[in-house]
């Protein structure tokens, strides 16, 4: 395994150790959605920052539908964190956006941990 993707799976394995933490601590507090909704907005502002970055850095851009379907539901994500966050409504379609939110981006985690240590690379891009 080489140095880079050794990187990648232990920030992966603390990625996950964050949502897992944070789904234990607001489990017990009481405090699941709040905190769920913190971590969820975190998650989609660094996906939409880390999406802008790498469309300012290439020179010819070819949009996929699987990247503009995936962008605009963290868009959707970030707009009803915020939502919940400003207005401290808790209502339950609001619950239940965050919790699937969340789950999602756990499972993707947790998928890509396990496709990175099933599958030896030459080099991550």
């Amino acid at each position: 395994m080489s140095k880079s993707d050794a990187w990648i799976n232990l920030a992966v394995v603390f990625l996950i150790v964050i949502h897992l933490s944070v789904w234990i601590i607001g489990f017990k507090t009481h405090k699941l959605c709040s905190l769920i909704t913190w971590l969820n907005l975190v998650a989609a502002l660094s996906i939409f920052f880390y999406w802008i970055q790498h469309e300012i850095s290439i020179t010819q851009h070819i949009f996929e539908v699987r990247e503009m379907l995936v962008l605009s539901l963290e868009v959707i994500l970030i707009g009803c964190a915020l939502y919940s966050l400003i207005t401290h409504q808790w209502n339950t379609w609001l619950k239940i956006v965050q919790y699937i939110f969340f789950g999602i981006h756990l499972i993707i985690l947790i998928s890509f941990l396990i496709f990175m240590l099933t599958f030896k690379m030459n080099r991550l891009i």
